[in-house]
């Protein structure tokens, strides 16, 4: 069957208003302010109004009418603006957590398509710029009831003039929509470049060294990768910029133009009392204010539009209804594989390849290699292992039971992982009670990092360290977690030969008898005499499976 539910509308400047759904109070008593703020400000209107009609004949109430009302203004808008900051603040911290919490929902294979670079950019330049149009809403608002407010004061004064204004703004409007639609183009287009500049910024940082060592490669990089995607970037924001600026210069003519209609023309035709034209020129004067500042602020929002259609393009998981919460392991026991397949996609066809089919089980206690040649699936059935992809067909078990959708956040908390790119946290995130901060030390003597590595406040003093130090602190982690089954791969591959012998001849054999199930993804063959089984694969599948002869020259493991 076909999915039929409706597409998700497609995110515009009204989507923004959607983050202020947790924050009703505040955003009220914005409003309620800004509003004040702008009838204070159609008072001081009416009140220049009489005051230039009157002369040197002011009225005391006049004058002191008048001084209150600026007293009212400046309170009102004030605090307004205030509480607006307060706002934008909260949505921003309240976003970027959001956004984190949707990247880390998302499967892994989609977070890893998109690149780490799109990621930032998401949760930086994405989120700065919906929270800086956000934060012009309700002063949007607050700029309306101004303008209502002089529209009903010009009413009151004349009808028939107040309604020939409607009219010319109606159609100032809606002349400047399809300039600004092309100018929305052009931002989405400026957001969708600004991935590629973003990507290229990731090259100069983490590809420093390389293109310090050759003068060619960097010239290159200079001038046709970065160059490229920032001169991209420019032009369709310089072509959006341009749009916006011809419509808020144009409009700003056009009330000019008004207001010579108003004060040449009018009085031809119609008889319209001094003190009326006064009032009318100071209303239209008084209108191109705000109008003027919701041309100024349109590519402000336009660009948070721009940003919330990039987000709403990448298919992050939905935000969560309820907080998340540590759900709890499910029990632990052998692990199945009944004929398990994954294809791994790559951005094209060529780089994609399929995982299995593979039967496997590996039972409690069990220490267990997994070899092959480069590429063959050793990592991409540790991660599906691990419950980080999610087979395509085939079932995974633990304990007998089979694990579900439902069930794969709980599945993976039976885990603590070692990966060939491991990150290590300066945190010990979850870690720091006493009991932890204890075996934290004793492991840092052990790996022989007591020398360079401290625990204080439940953080690393530094993990500035050589990539086989940061390998032994992520063991370290990883042992920390206490679960009972671990996962390493290539954990050796980049430690000297003193710690290779550790790690196979005394620790992995510790971990056993303390009844962990361990799976390694290792090359070193002169150690798989330490594992009780070795999956050799080969093209995504098992080619076969060993029991390794027991070294007798190895010594014990203790």
């Amino acid at each position: 069957m076909h999915d039929r539910r409706a597409r998700p509308r497609r995110a515009g400047a009204w989507s923004l208003w959607s983050v202020f759904a947790a924050s009703k109070s505040t955003l009220a008593v914005s409003l309620v302010t800004g509003v004040i703020a702008g009838a204070a400000s159609a008072g001081l209107l009416d009140l220049l109004t009489r005051g230039i009609a009157a002369g040197r004949e002011q009225t005391t109430e006049v004058v002191v009418g008048f001084f209150l009302l600026c007293v009212v203004f400046l309170a009102s808008s004030a605090a307004s603006l205030l509480l607006l900051s307060r706002l934008a603040q909260d949505n921003l911290f309240h976003l970027r957590l959001g956004l984190a919490r949707r990247i880390l929902e998302t499967p892994l294979h989609v977070a890893e398509a998109h690149g780490a670079h799109r990621l930032l950019a998401v949760l930086t330049e994405d989120a700065n710029s919906i929270v800086a149009a956000q934060k012009l809403l309700p002063t949007l608002v607050i700029e309306g009831a101004k303008v209502v407010a002089v529209f009903v004061y010009l009413l009151w004064l004349s009808p028939l003039l107040c309604l020939f204004i409607l009219l010319y703004v109606g159609v100032v409007l809606c002349a400047r929509r399809p300039a600004l639609t092309r100018a929305q183009g052009w931002l989405d287009s400026a957001r969708r470049t600004e991935n590629a500049l973003f990507g290229a910024l990731r090259s100069l940082v983490e590809g420093g060294k390389e293109l310090r060592m050759n003068a060619r490669r960097r010239r290159a990089f200079l001038d046709e990768e970065l160059a490229r995607a920032a001169d991209d970037f420019r032009g369709h924001s310089i072509k959006a910029q341009t749009s916006f600026v011809l419509v808020e210069r144009s409009s700003d003519t056009l009330f000019f133009l008004f207001l010579g209609l108003l004060l040449f023309l009018v009085p031809r035709f119609l008889a319209v009392a001094p003190e009326t034209l006064t009032g009318f020129a100071l209303g239209t004067m008084f209108l191109s204010g705000p109008l003027g500042m919701v041309g100024a602020w349109l590519p402000i929002i336009g660009k948070g539009v721009a940003a919330m259609r990039n987000i709403e393009a990448m298919g992050l998981a939905e935000p969560a209804v309820a907080a998340p919460v540590d759900r709890a392991a499910l029990p632990p026991g052998a692990i199945e594989l009944r004929g398990v397949t994954y294809r791994r996609r790559g951005p094209t066809d060529d780089s994609s390849y399929d995982l299995g089919p593979i039967d496997l089980r590996i039972e409690p206690g069990e220490i267990l290699f997994v070899t092959g040649g480069n590429g063959g699936g050793k990592t991409t059935l540790a991660l599906v292992l691990l419950g980080l992809f999610a087979p395509d067909m085939g079932e995974i078990r633990i304990g007998g039971r089979p694990v579900a959708a439902a069930d794969r956040e709980a599945y993976r908390q039976n885990f603590a992982a070692v990966f060939a790119d491991a990150h290590v946290f300066e945190a010990l995130l979850g870690y720091s009670d006493e009991p932890s901060r204890r075996r934290a030390e004793e492991l840092l003597e052990r790996l022989r990092l007591a020398e360079k590595v401290e625990v204080r406040d439940g953080r690393f003093s530094t993990v500035e360290l050589s990539r086989g130090q940061r390998k032994r602190l992520a063991l370290l982690a990883a042992c920390l977690e206490d679960r009972p089954i671990l996962v390493f791969d290539e954990w050796a591959a980049e430690q000297d030969p003193a710690f290779r012998e550790m790690f196979y001849r005394r620790l992995l054999p510790e971990l056993k008898a303390s009844g962990k199930t361990i799976i390694a993804i290792s090359h070193d063959d002169r150690y798989f005499s330490s594992a009780d089984r070795v999956l050799r694969m080969s093209c995504g599948r098992i080619e076969r499976e060993e029991t390794p002869v027991v070294d007798e020259t190895a010594g014990s493991p203790a």
